[in-house]
């Protein structure tokens, strides 16, 4: 949980230094467009890791291999590895810090049209 608000504090941290540096000053409509750039750059890498992860996209990358390969390295194209075998990394970290991000920037988006 700790954590969580350590991440979570961090991705507002880069949207505010964003905001100032692209807009020079901190405004609503500013941090809308920031943070929904970099909620949604978290959460498409987030969705990406756990594509590949689940083992989804494995089918696709041996067949592409097999389409592409010369005739001599056929052989050598059983040995690789998937895809889901080679990342570790886990996809919570990026949707622990995309999904909070994306909220605030509705609720921002809410007040702004409200």
């Amino acid at each position: 949980m700790k954590r969580n608000i350590i991440v979570f504090l961090l991705s507002q941290l880069v949207i505010v230094i964003s905001v100032y540096s692209v807009y020079d000053k901190i405004s609503l409509l500013g941090y809308i467009n920031v943070s929904f750039f970099v909620s949604g750059f978290l959460l498409f890498i987030g969705a990406l890791v756990f594509i590949i992860r689940t083992g989804s996209f494995d089918f696709f990358m041996k067949s592409t291999r097999k389409v592409f390969a010369l005739k001599g390295q056929r052989e050598a194209l059983d040995s690789m590895r998937a895809p889901s075998e080679t990342i570790s990394m886990s996809p919570a970290w990026f949707f622990t810090a995309g999904i909070p991000t994306f909220l605030l920037m509705i609720v921002a988006l809410l007040v702004y049209y409200l």
